[in-house]
């Protein structure tokens, strides 16, 4: 038995025409922080953010929080339209950790802290992976995790990861989307 359920996402109330389907990563890692033991025994606080300005911003705003899971809500990405037509997204997910300033231990036990952390979301984002998958949504198992250098913002450990998700693209022309 797996120790986590995978991520289910709530029933839309209204019927939507387009039938393709869509993996909200906020939505996912927000549960994860939320349900995670680890998690919350650290108290990890999550927040959205808008690219690493964002992320920094709210490392600035919430001195009263020691740490964070922030997802970002913007994506790079790409449309291949060779033999498969498929859309990728990256999203990025932001940890950070407040110690004592220049406290090179302290600074370091963050960062073991934030790659466990990291450990314990894969464990479950490789189940979700599978779920994801019957919807023709792939996650590209290399999922980097980059530690950022400690003068980045003062006392506080910082570190991200990316996922890249591709997904297929329609593009069949359809008249009825162009006029004459």
């Amino acid at each position: 038995m797996f120790p986590f359920q995978p991520y289910t996402p709530p029933k839309p109330t209204t019927v939507i025409e387009d039938h393709t389907f869509n993996w909200n990563a906020t939505a996912f890692f927000e549960d994860l922080t939320k349900r995670n033991k680890f998690a919350r025994s650290k108290r990890f606080t999550f927040c959205r953010v808008s690219g690493l300005d964002g992320f920094e911003e709210a490392l600035g705003k919430m001195m009263t929080k020691t740490a964070f899971v922030c997802v970002s809500d913007i994506s790079q990405g790409f449309t291949d339209i060779n033999n498969t037509p498929h859309t990728r997204r990256v999203k990025t997910v932001f940890l950070a950790m407040r110690h004592t300033i220049d406290n090179m231990v302290a600074r370091q036990s963050c960062m073991d802290m934030m790659r466990e952390l990291f450990r314990q979301f894969m464990s479950v984002l490789i189940q979700e992976q599978t779920r994801l998958q019957q919807h023709s949504i792939y996650i590209d198992p290399r999922i980097s995790f980059q530690e950022i250098d400690r003068y980045f913002f003062s006392g506080c450990a910082c570190a991200y990861f990316q996922i890249a998700v591709d997904t297929y693209t329609d593009l069949q022309y359809k008249s009825e989307e162009w006029s004459e």
